[in-house]
């Protein structure tokens, strides 16, 4: 009785099987991207099966890494050394494992960034190494260099190092900041210090113009300034920010970073015709 109704749901699509002896009872909830990919990172370790530990992405899913595209490739292996593929077991290469939050087992932040790079594409692979250095779960691009010397994809990896800068505080800031290098007006600074209205802002992304004054391009998340009240904060922000003259402001968001080419060359409208 009991094994026909689990049939029945399964086969009207109300549960699913991810994997064999694995039954989702909410195969259609909506998940929000991180959710998905977090899911995506439990299905690898219970595939794995017992001692195992996420690394790459999935690693980097565990250690709350903002820098990852939507999709990710989760994988899993075994802590003792052995991996299943394909109903066979495979070595893999011994790198340190770390127990995060919920007890589950990852690559260290370093070891993951090296596993995970041959999977992501520059924007990500920049933004995650951002991502842990804002975070301080790296002190330094190094710690990353040193463990890639001799894996394939070093050079590229190496190269995408130098673009880091733990100074980025989203993806936002990354995506949009690797756009105005390629267009070859790299910003002066990050996180610029202002003082106006007897309050100390930051602005993401600034350059100094000629004249003294100051470009300042902010990026606007939508989880984080979609709200009324953050509106509000940086309606009052902004006006803070130009109320003394010495500051120019442009603020961007996702789509227009979607659009090729429009956010730089706003900037360098800007840069231009001061």
């Amino acid at each position: 009785m009991l094994v026909d109704a689990r049939r029945r749901r399964l086969d009207a699509g109300v549960w699913a099987r991810p994997l064999p002896g694995v039954i989702d009872l909410e195969p259609l909830l909506p998940r929000t991207i991180a959710e998905a990919r977090l899911r995506a990172v439990h299905l690898a370790l219970v595939r794995c099966g017992d001692g195992a530990v996420a690394v790459g992405a999935a690693a980097l899913v565990l250690h709350r890494n903002h820098g990852l595209p939507s999709r990710i490739d989760a994988r899993a292996v075994r802590a003792d050394g052995q991996h299943r593929r394909h109903g066979s077991h495979a070595q893999h290469d011994r790198f340190p494992v770390v127990e995060v939050e919920g007890g589950l087992l990852a690559a260290s932040v370093p070891s993951a960034i090296v596993q995970a790079a041959p999977q992501l594409g520059r924007l990500h692979l920049v933004a995650v190494v951002d991502a842990a250095l804002t975070t301080g779960q790296l002190s330094s691009s190094d710690d990353v260099a040193t463990l890639a010397t001799g894996r394939r994809g070093a050079a590229r990896l190496r190269t995408c190092l130098a673009l880091s800068d733990g100074r980025a505080e989203s993806f936002l800031e990354t995506w949009a900041r690797l756009q105005c290098v390629d267009a070859g007006i790299p910003p002066t600074t990050l996180q610029l210090e202002i003082r106006a209205g007897g309050s100390l802002l930051r602005g993401d992304l600034a350059w100094r113009l000629p004249d003294g004054r100051w470009l300042v391009v902010e990026i606007d998340g939508a989880d984080v300034h979609a709200s009324p009240t953050a509106l509000y904060r940086d309606r009052l922000r902004q006006n803070l920010i130009v109320a003394d003259g010495r500051i120019v402001l442009l603020r961007f968001t996702a789509e227009d970073l979607r659009r090729p080419g429009y956010v730089p060359n706003q900037i360098r409208r800007v840069l231009t015709s001061v």
